[in-house]
Order: structure tokens, then C-alpha cells, then sequence
């Protein structure tokens, strides 16, 4: 079922999930808050674990492993309901169950690696003056974080099974006509409908794109590989994955100043995840706002090379495999959604700034600065409408 008139037909056809989903996020996302301020408020992660800088490093992380483990066990109603029931296409639970434990052993285990890295870089300056502690700690993180956004197509397809197959050809046909090298698109095989790829790394280099693009209309596929193109050529993927790592490492020495913890126990360890969860959720908040921009301003961009009919069948199509919510009001819109809904950025098409990407614009900050939160520990990037329980999603999260 390729054709356009199938393809809209089998999209009529779906439950429309996104406003049940929202609710689930917030209520996920909720938790994780609430969790943070008690381990912030109530000195609870000091009567846990040790607050000695002095307990062996491998009895400091066993202790911080259990209590990941805990985390992600206590969160799991929130991925079972965001994964299996709350999706277009169901599967029994033990189905979904199998994937998810595969996704989150990889979390814990980068968590894990974080970890081991910041407690140790921590317990080497705690020697040192304060200033230089905190500058020791705040560089460790930004390079885990330049680390993960390297990484990021590997991970993507180490979190959940994403099979590389060969280029099709309506991909190979849109790919030459849009001038984006073949050589650098890396097809990969999801049964997520909502996933869409993205950029495997800090540049634009390699690009991770679905199969299932293979089903979008000619024209739609032709727009989303120039959207490529362009997001490769103007920086704007670059701006944002630096933009994120710039937020998460501001957010982390907010926290070390604040709290007045560090990574050199287990116990300041997570009391250094719970104040940088409760930074995930300001991020949440916060940025979005700036990634809608970037959207706006491609959308422009793409629509001068393109033409609107192309990038509205983009928009209106790659919709519909994700929150397919063609409208929504602006105080939900504002608060929880960093891609706005297709009708306003189809109104958007004929009058958007004609000089497209500028570079100011930093294309999905929101959601790379929830990606990069893995590198403290932070439960929220999953926790979020768009990606609980849906472990294809949770590094390479939903886009435009």
C-alpha cells in the first residue's frame, strides 16, 4: 500500500492517540519532578548511599547501579503504557517488554559509564580549589556529551533493533533530484512508524532515515530529503546539538553551585541527577520555543526550493506516523511541543521569512538536550508524550 490515496486512508483509519499521550507524559514527566524534589529537599540520597568521597569506586557504583535499576523499574507503568497501549499499532505486552528491556539495559549501561566518568573526575579534583573542581566536572560532562552526539546512529540502533537495508529506489530518486548524496544515507528497518531519523553525529554528515519513507508520496519524499539537505548545508543541526551541550553544561553548574554537591560519592551523585532532572524539565519547558523557530524557518527554506505543495505533503504525511494532531491550542503548543502542528505551519508556508535558516536558528535543541540528559542520569528524556515506551524513539526522538 504505497499510493497516496492508501497511504491517507490507512492514517484515516488510526486512533488519534496524541492528547492521551500528552496527558501520559506530563503525568510521567510529573513523577520524575516530584521524585528530584524530595531526593533535593529531604537529604533521602544521604540516608541511602554513602556521602563518603572515600568508598571504593566500585562499592560507590554497585550501590548507584542498584538504585538506576530501581529508577527504571519504578517508571515502567509509564513505558508500558506509553508503548503498548497507547500506540496505533498494539502488540502483546511480552512483545513490547522484550524491546524495552533491551533499550533500557543500554540506558543503564550508559548511565552506568557516566557515571564512573564523573565520579571519578571528581574525586581527582577534590584536591583542587572549587573553581577548579567545578570546571573539572563541567568539561568531563560536555565531552561525554560531544560522546553521545558522535555516537548518536549507533546508539540509536544499539537502543532498539534497527537493521540497516539497502536503498530503495523512490529514496535513491528523491535523494539525487534533492542533490543529498546517497553515499551518506544510512536506511535503516523500524516497525516505530514514528520514527524519522535524523543526523547520526555533531555535523551533518550521515543521515539515518527509515525505510518506511520508501511509502511517502513523491513529492513529500523529495521535500524531506532536500529538509535534509539544507539542515547539512545551513549548520542549523550543528547549532543545535552545540546549543544543547552549551544548556545541559550551563544547567550543570547551576546545580553544583546550588547544591552544593558533587559527583565524588554516590550519594552526591544522585543528588547531581535529581537537580539535573529537575534542569530536563526546565528544558522541557523552555526550549522548545527556540526549536519551533528552526522549524519555521526551514519549513521557509525548503518551501523556496520545493514549493509549498511539496512541503505541505511532507508535513501533512510524516504528521500522520507521528502525533497526527493537525491542530492544537497555543498555551499546549507553547508548553509541550518543539515542532508545531501542521496547520500552523501549513499557514506558515506563504508567509514564513523568505530568507529561511539563519544562523541563529538551532534546529530541535529541545529534544538533542534531551537526548544528551542521558549523560546524568536524567529519567526524563523517556519520560516524555512523544517517546515513552517507545525505545526506537528515545534517541533519535520525533522530528519534523
Amino acid at each position: 500500500m504505497t499510493s497516496t490515496a492508501a497511504f491517507q486512508r490507512q492514517s484515516a483509519s488510526q486512533a488519534n492517540f496524541a492528547r492521551p499521550r500528552l496527558y501520559l507524559g506530563i503525568s510521567g514527566v510529573g513523577t520524575a519532578v516530584l521524585g528530584a524534589t524530595i531526593f533535593l529537599t529531604t537529604g533521602l540520597a544521604g540516608r541511602l548511599l554513602s556521602t563518603s568521597d572515600q568508598q571504593p569506586l566500585t562499592l560507590a557504583l554497585a550501590s548507584l547501579g542498584a538504585t538506576f535499576l530501581i529508577i527504571m523499574f519504578e517508571l515502567l507503568l509509564f513505558d508500558m503504557v506509553g508503548g503498548a497501549l497507547l500506540v496505533r499499532h498494539k502488540r502483546p505486552l511480552g512483545q513490547w517488554f522484550t524491546p524495552w528491556l533491551r533499550g533500557a539495559g543500554v540506558q543503564w549501561c550508559v548511565w552506568m559509564g557516566c557515571a564512573a566518568v564523573l565520579m571519578s573526575v571528581s574525586r581527582l579534583g577534590a584536591s583542587a580549589s572549587v573553581g577548579e573542581s567545578v570546571a573539572a566536572t563541567v568539561g568531563a560532562f560536555v565531552l561525554l556529551q560531544l560522546l553521545l552526539a558522535v555516537l548518536r546512529g549507533t546508539f540509536a540502533r544499539l537502543v532498539s533493533s534497527m537493521p540497516v537495508v539497502p536503498l530503495s529506489p523512490p529514496i535513491q530518486r528523491a535523494a539525487d533530484q534533492a542533490r543529498l548524496d546517497p553515499q551518506r544515507l544510512v536506511i535503516v528497518e523500524t516497525s516505530d512508524e514514528g520514527f524519522v531519523g535524523g543526523f547520526g553525529g555533531v555535523h551533518a554528515g550521515t543521515s539515518v532515515m527509515p525505510s518506511r519513507f520508501s511509502m511517502l508520496s513523491p513529492p513529500a519524499l523529495y521535500a524531506a530529503c532536500v529538509r535534509r539537505r539544507v539542515l547539512a548545508e545551513s549548520g542549523a543541526h550543528t547549532r543545535g546539538v552545540l546549543g544543547a551541550v552549551a544548556w545541559n553544561a550551563l544547567g550543570m553548574s547551576l546545580v553544583l553551585a546550588l547544591t552544593g554537591a558533587s559527583f565524588a560519592s554516590a550519594a552526591g551523585t544522585l543528588v547531581m541527577m535529581a537537580g539535573m532532572t529537575l534542569w530536563a524539565f526546565a528544558s522541557v519547558l523552555l526550549l522548545p520555543t527556540v526549536s519551533r523557530a528552526a522549524v519555521f524557518a526551514l519549513d521557509a527554506q525548503v518551501t523556496s526550493e520545493c514549493g509549498a505543495p511539496a512541503v505541505r505533503a511532507a508535513i501533512e504525511e510524516l504528521d500522520r506516523w507521528q502525533d497526527d494532531e493537525p491542530a492544537r491550542s497555543r498555551l499546549v503548543e507553547t508548553i509541550f511541543h518543539p515542532v508545531s502542528a501542521r496547520t500552523a505551519r501549513i499557514a506558515r508556508l506563504s508567509t514564513a521569512n523568505p530568507n529561511g535558516v539563519r544562523f541563529w536558528h538551532a534546529h530541535h535543541i529541545a529534544r538533542h538536550a534531551l537526548w544528551l540528559s542521558w549523560a546524568t542520569m536524567s529519567p526524563i528524556s523517556r519520560l516524555v508524550h512523544c517517546n515513552v515506551g517507545r525505545p526506537a524513539l528515545w534517541v533519535m526522538l520525533p522530528g519534523d
